[in-house]
C-alpha cells in the first residue's frame, strides 16, 4: 500500500501541469490578492495651481504633501485644459489656491474668506469623498488660525458630471479582454501544437495550399470567434446584469480584433516552444494568469504596490483594456485612444516577427 502511494506521488510529481494547478496557482492567487490594497482607494493624482504664492499658501502646499494618498503636481495650468483633463479622466483632481488666500484685508473687502477650489468628476465617488474631506479639513485648519470658521465658505467643490459608471462596468470590459486573451493564446497554441505532433504541418508543405493562406485562415477564424465571444459577453452583461456601454460598439469590436491578433501571435510563439498540446496549454496559462491580475482586469492597477502599476504598462492586455474602457465607458472616439492603439500595434508587430522567427513545422 505504501509503495503504491509513493508510486502515485512520483507520477503526480512528473505531471508539471498538475503540479502547477495544485500548488503554484493557489500560491499565485494568494500573492496577487495580497498585493492589492482592497481597503484603500489607491493614489489620487492632483494638480495644484497656486495663485497666491504667500506663506499661508506655501504652508498649505507643504501640508498637502504630507497626505500619503495624494500624488501632487505643481505648476501653471490652463483652467480650461485642466478641466478637460479631469473630464476625460486623465487627471483626478485640480486644486486652485486663490490670490486672496494670503490677503486678509482683501478678504474683508470681498466680505469673506477666499475659498480654495477643488475640481473633480463623479468618476470615483469613494475617492472623491476621501480627497474632498482631507482637503476641506486642511483648508479649515490653516485658514481658521484658532477662530471659528464655516468650512463650506473655505472650499468650493466644482464637480463635473460624467456618464454613470459602476464597478461592474469596469469588470465587464475586463472580462471581455480576459476572455479574448485566454482563448486566443491557449486555443491557437494547443491547436498548432496538436497539428505539429500529428505531422499535419509537415504535410502542408507538400500540398498545393499556400502556407500563408493556411495561417491567415487560422487567424481570421480565431478573430471572428473573438468577436462573437465579445458580443456574447457584452450582451449578457448589459441586458441581463444591467451594465452600461456608452461608446460605439463597432470601435469596441475593432479594439477587440486588434487585441486578439496580438494574443494569437503570442500563442504561435508558445506553440513553437511547446513539445505537446498539454505543455502548450500550461505555457498559455502561465502567460495569461499574471496578466489577468496585473493588467487591471478586476481591480485598478493603482491598488498595486511599489513599481507594479508601472510594470503593468508593459503587458499587452493593459492598453487593450484601457482602450476598451475609454471607448465603452467614457464614450471616447477610437482616435482618442491612439496611444493605446499604438501600443497594441507595436505588440502586434513585435509578436508577429517573433512568431515568424521561432515557428517550426516539425
Amino acid at each position: 500500500m505504501v509503495a503504491l502511494i509513493l508510486a502515485n506521488l512520483k507520477m503526480m510529481a512528473r505531471n508539471r501541469q498538475a503540479i502547477f494547478w495544485a500548488l503554484f496557482f493557489p500560491l499565485m492567487l494568494v500573492v496577487v490578492f495580497g498585493l492589492f490594497d482592497f481597503n484603500g482607494v489607491g493614489v489620487a493624482d492632483v494638480a495644484v495651481v497656486d495663485q497666491s504664492g504667500g506663506p499661508r499658501a506655501e504652508l498649505f502646499r507643504e501640508r498637502l504633501e504630507e497626505i500619503g494618498f495624494l500624488d501632487l503636481e505643481f505648476g501653471e495650468f490652463n483652467p480650461d485644459e485642466a478641466r478637460r483633463r479631469v473630464e476625460d479622466g486623465n487627471l483626478g483632481y485640480l486644486i486652485v489656491i486663490p490670490e486672496l488666500f494670503d490677503d486678509p484685508a482683501g478678504q474683508v473687502q470681498v466680505e469673506g474668506p477666499a475659498p480654495v477650489t477643488l475640481l473633480y468628476s463623479t468618476r470615483n465617488p469613494d475617492r472623491n469623498q476621501l480627497v474632498e474631506g482631507a482637503v476641506r479639513n486642511l483648508v479649515s485648519d490653516i485658514s481658521s488660525d484658532g477662530a471659528p470658521v464655516i468650512p463650506s465658505q473655505l472650499l468650493i467643490a466644482d464637480v463635473i458630471q460624467v456618464p454613470e459608471v459602476d464597478y461592474f462596468d469596469n469588470v465587464l470590459l475586463g472580462l471581455l479582454g480576459l476572455g479574448v486573451m485566454t482563448n486566443s493564446i491557449i486555443s491557437i497554441a494547443v491547436r498548432i501544437s496538436t497539428f505539429r505532433n500529428q505531422s499535419i504541418l509537415k504535410r502542408l508543405l507538400v500540398t498545393p495550399l499556400s502556407i500563408w493562406k493556411f495561417f491567415a485562415a487560422e487567424i481570421t477564424a480565431h478573430v471572428l470567434l473573438a468577436l462573437v465571444q465579445a458580443g456574447i459577453i457584452l450582451a449578457l452583461g448589459v441586458f441581463v446584469f444591467g451594465g452600461h456601454i456608452h461608446g460605439n460598439i463597432i470601435w469596441v469590436l475593432a479594439v477587440t480584433s486588434l487585441g486578439s491578433i496580438v494574443f494569437l501571435n503570442i500563442g504561435f510563439v508558445l506553440s513553437a516552444w511547446a513539445k505537446s498540446p498539454a505543455a502548450a496549454s500550461g505555457m498559455g496559462n502561465a502567460v495569461a494568469l499574471p496578466m489577468m491580475f496585473l493588467a487591471g482586469t478586476f481591480f485598478s492597477t493603482a491598488a498595486l504596490p511599489w513599481v507594479l502599476p508601472q510594470l503593468s504598462l508593459a503587458l499587452p492586455l493593459t492598453p487593450m483594456l484601457a482602450a476598451l474602457r475609454d471607448i465603452a465607458i467614457d464614450g471616447k472616439p477610437i482616435w482618442d485612444t491612439w496611444p493605446y492603439l499604438a501600443a497594441l500595434g507595436g505588440w502586434a508587430a513585435a509578436t508577429a516577427l517573433a512568431a515568424v522567427k521561432v515557428f517550426k513545422f516539425g
